[in-house]
């Protein structure tokens, strides 16, 4: 019986996975600002409508549970549904469609951050029905006493999502690196 060759998991050629991992750079540096309310990024503004969809339909999912829970889900909604894309990649091997799903995991996290630390000021426009839409993180840190933290609370969330987004930069420099000296070892022909 033969050996079976595996085949690659990168199976493209190397300069794809350059470039594609320089567009990766690009969203990072473009998810570091990212604002919903007045964004010309149709790729993150895309991402974001997906996610807006997955936060309220996390609401709806959950309505039945008390009322704190309930407001918490929307946002555990958003960033449960990127780390699902993420852990899908993987499952699928799919290592390098991972960065991309760790820069969404960081877009998410971002919006929750900034969501949060609006809970007291309440600048961002907020959509929902009837005429008065109530501020989830607001509310619930409201009943837990933790108002006054939601700047560091929510700038927390955004610097884990940046640190995230970081590694997932990291792993697809990783993954080429390891393309390249599987390439170089390919092109040495034994004598």
């Amino acid at each position: 019986m033969q050996p079976t060759k595996e085949k690659s998991i990168m199976s493209l050629p190397l300069w794809v996975y350059i470039v594609g991992w320089a567009c990766f750079l690009y969203l990072f540096i473009q998810i570091l600002s990212f604002r919903a309310e007045d964004s010309s990024n149709i790729l993150l503004s895309g991402l974001y409508f997906i996610e807006f969809g997955v936060h309220e339909a996390s609401h709806i999912i959950v309505a039945f549970l008390p009322q704190i829970l309930v407001a918490a889900a929307g946002s555990v909604g958003e960033i449960g549904f990127t780390v699902l894309i993420l852990y899908a990649t993987i499952k699928g091997k799919a290592y390098f469609a991972g960065v991309f799903a760790g820069l969404w995991i960081m877009l998410a996290m971002n919006n929750v951050g900034r969501y949060m630390a609006d809970a007291r000021s309440q600048l961002l426009p907020l959509i929902g029905p009837g005429e008065t839409v109530q501020h989830d993180w607001h509310y619930v840190f409201g009943q837990l006493g933790w108002l006054n933290a939601d700047t560091a609370i929510g700038g927390t969330v955004r610097g884990l999502g940046i640190m995230i987004g970081v590694v997932a930069l990291g792993w697809g420099l990783y993954l080429i690196i390891m393309k390249m000296t599987d390439s170089s070892r390919a092109s040495v022909v034994p004598h």
